[in-house]
């Protein structure tokens, strides 16, 4: 009998329509609440070919066998972006298949390529060995065909042209991209796809919640059905570099955001954290706020933390954005109040001028300043702070 897999692809490559049904046999509305999968093959009159949804496939992840339903959710959404296949099985709680295995698994589903490197070895040889049979029989219905005068005129052909046979010489079987890089071990960037597919995902939702936002009333505090309290905000957050040779890092960060005093950060101790805390009282503000100062984003493990971005401080070089979710400075700074401080004297590169951040100017020597550029930065972040609806 052959495996579970190569039926189902000999019927998708064949275009035959398939219904979801439900274990009463009606037809379900999703793949979540279907319990078989029911393919109509063209021309065949005897019946329909009923497969388990939850039937194991030789497609393998991780060394573990994925169920037919992921396979199904897979096919339904071959024409969908990443970011609406990835909400998708976040919202019905289906196995994800990635980016890149996604694309390898469609394109052996369809016929497209005869191989995939996630499918158990023993049905590619058996998906072969049934293309190699249905050759050979075409042959035997018509053994004198135009196959058999063709392979004939191929090899005279060869055999007449020794500079085609040299250059034939020097070609070499592709099975898969990671032969055709001709590496010498596999290299798993699953953990790429996946960052990339989750800042889609947050992307998305986070555009989603902005139009949301202004639809409602910009910078309006909504109160919780059946409740007299406005609902509670969370901790802003202010994003600064993670380099040592920063201006601001977590050695020296909370003495300027608390004391008004700024440290050379060589002259510190490292910090081992990611992560300090800031209690500030702004005067148009009810009471204090607390903020989380952080140097990564390794913890934005949720969309939300970037609501909560108020302020990123920035020293001017774009590899500090590579793993945000706007990793451009263009569009980072139009969701966030972007800051470069610098010393006095100190020239500002070209391409910082051209961003849309706030320039703030620290002087070498005189700390009697420090006062007033931590004034005037508390009170900008207090302006954002009211844009946003605190009080």
């Amino acid at each position: 009998m052959s495996s579970l897999l190569l039926r189902v692809r000999k019927h998708l490559k064949s275009g035959d329509k398939f219904s979801l049904l439900k274990e009463d046999g009606n037809e379900a509305s999703d793949v979540v609440a279907a319990k078989t999968v029911s393919f109509q093959p063209k021309g065949n009159s005897e019946g329909d070919d009923k497969e388990s949804l939850d039937e194991l496939t030789e497609f393998e992840l991780e060394g573990q066998k994925v169920p037919l339903r992921a396979i199904i959710q897979c096919w339904l959404h071959r024409d969908s972006s990443a970011a609406d296949y990835l909400a998708d099985c976040q919202a019905k709680q289906l196995i994800n298949i990635s980016f890149l295995q996604r694309t390898d698994l469609l394109n052996w589903l369809s016929g497209e390529s005869e191989t995939s490197q996630y499918v158990t070895p023993a049905v590619e040889v058996k998906d072969h060995a049934l293309e190699s049979g249905e050759q050979k029989d075409s042959r035997l219905e018509n053994p004198h065909g135009g196959e058999e005068q063709a392979a004939n005129g191929h090899d005279v052909a060869l055999q007449n042209d020794p500079e085609l046979l040299q250059i034939l010489s020097h070609e070499r079987p592709l099975l898969d991209h990671n032969t055709s890089l001709r590496g010498n071990k596999l290299i798993n960037y699953g953990y790429l796809v996946k960052d990339a597919e989750l800042k889609l995902v947050q992307s998305i939702k986070a555009s989603l919640k902005s139009k949301k936002s202004v639809q409602n009333g910009h910078g309006q505090v909504h109160k919780p059905h059946g409740s007299s309290k406005p609902a509670q905000r969370k901790d802003p957050i202010i994003l600064i570099p993670s380099a040592a040779s920063s201006v601001f890092t977590m050695a020296n960060i909370k003495q300027f955001l608390e004391n008004s005093q700024y440290v050379n950060p060589r002259e510190l101790p490292g910090s081992q954290s990611d992560l300090v805390t800031v209690e500030k009282s702004l005067d148009r503000l009810s009471k204090p706020v607390r903020f989380l100062i952080v140097n990564n984003t390794r913890m934005f493990t949720k969309p939300e933390y970037w609501d909560r971005v108020v302020a990123v401080f920035t020293m001017g070089h774009t590899w500090q954005f590579n793993n945000y979710q706007w990793n451009t400075p263009a569009e980072l700074f139009q969701h966030c109040k972007g800051y470069y401080f610098h010393f006095a004297g100190d020239a500002v590169p070209r391409h910082v001028q051209q961003w849309n951040v706030q320039r703030v100017e620290l002087d070498k020597s005189k700390r009697f300043r420090d006062i007033e550029v931590a004034r005037f930065f508390w009170g900008s972040i207090e302006r954002e702070l009211i844009a946003r609806g605190y009080r």
